[in-house]
């Protein structure tokens, strides 16, 4: 099948690469459809979300680039937003989200550490750590049964388009350091988890990022989770989640593939007039 990626960021976030040149990699590499999706506003300070000030430049030179390459590529304006368990998505401007072609919806901000400062599931272990002590009293399956709570919270309160990474939260997790993903427990919080995404109606990414950036030796989700999302017929689709030019369409064969063994027909794409279903 013919290439995509909607998941992927600019020097407008975290990314290291204008979105003109990441448009051009996505040309080089073949791709059909390719969408922008930087991290959207946060209400405090990051390093790595967009500045409150840069959407609507974001939104506007994305859409002259889509002008700019349309004979060579289909490029659609996304957006990565982040579900705040005190604040939910009320600090995203609804105008400018009309100007979205779609959204990715994902979960970073799990707690607060003791001075009030937010931390997130996808620093490195040490603040995983730290934030589950200060946050959850050390309590790791809380923690990790709030983070999914969190995710079906989000679908229900903002239905984005696309969750991404799902298991965000096993980054840190190498050699089951905080859980293990065959524990009971940790499965019915992913269930619960899948249902809502099954009812409200988005769509779980097979989201390759982690693997190339070295955090992970798997994708996001584990392939359990997604013959999981399988039984309960949850639409799918592959993204790279790309920083940079040289992982736009990183494993992008293979990661179709795996959908196919694991027996999914079908997958999702986004063409414009919304999220068709495609043979895989």
């Amino acid at each position: 099948m013919e290439k995509f990626n909607f998941h992927s960021h600019t020097d407008y976030c975290d990314g290291i690469d204008t979105a003109e040149n990441m448009i051009r990699a996505a040309i080089k590499k073949r791709l059909k459809y390719y969408g922008v999706s930087s991290h959207g506003p946060v209400p405090f300070e990051t390093d790595w979300t967009m500045k409150q000030e840069r959407l609507a430049d974001y939104l506007e030179e994305i859409e002259s680039l889509k002008q700019k390459y349309r004979d060579q590529i289909v490029v659609f304006i996304g957006l990565e937003i982040d579900y705040l368990p005190d604040l939910s998505t009320s600090f995203i401007n609804k105008e400018l989200l009309n100007k979205l072609d779609y959204t990715i919806g994902s979960v970073h901000f799990l707690g607060k550490f003791r001075d009030g400062s937010p931390w997130t599931v996808d620093y490195n272990r040490d603040e995983l750590a730290q934030g589950i002590k200060e946050s959850f009293g050390g309590d790791v399956r809380l923690a990790v049964q709030t983070y999914y709570r969190y995710i079906a919270s989000m679908c229900e309160a903002f239905k984005p388009d696309v969750v991404g990474h799902l298991d965000l939260i096993k980054k840190s997790n190498r050699n089951n350091y905080f859980f293990n993903e065959d524990d009971q427990w940790y499965q019915d919080a992913v269930l619960h988890c899948l249902m809502k995404i099954k009812q409200v109606g988005c769509i779980v990414e097979v989201n390759t990022g982690g693997k190339f950036r070295g955090y992970t030796e798997a994708y996001y989700p584990s392939d359990w989770i997604l013959k999981t999302a399988l039984q309960l017929e949850i639409p799918v689709t592959v993204s790279t989640d790309s920083h940079s030019t040289d992982a736009i369409d990183f494993e992008f064969e293979e990661a179709c593939q795996k959908l196919k063994d694991i027996g999914f027909c079908k997958i999702s794409v986004f063409n414009g007039q919304g999220w068709a279903q495609e043979e895989i």
